[in-house]
């Protein structure tokens, strides 16, 4: 049964919380991104929540992902 675009909302929300922080020394933010990303659609899965629904509420994961990963940053 498809995820309403709210409760994937709320488990991305939740899931950025706990997962996406500033990195001491980050060679890579595109490497982090993908690791990010790959985490993030198999949490998702997990619930039940397919990549097209993700995509459909967050447009693309890796430019959501590296958003958010900024806000992270400028919050320290």
């Amino acid at each position: 049964m498809p995820k309403s675009t709210v409760d994937i909302e709320i488990f991305v929300t939740a899931w950025v919380a706990e997962n996406v922080h500033q990195v001491a020394g980050l060679a890579s933010v595109p490497s982090e991104m993908d690791r990010l990303a790959a985490d993030l659609t198999r949490d998702a899965r997990a619930r039940g929540i397919s990549g097209s629904e993700l995509h459909r509420a967050l447009g693309d994961i890796d430019d959501y992902l590296t958003e958010q990963y900024r806000r992270a940053c400028d919050q320290v």
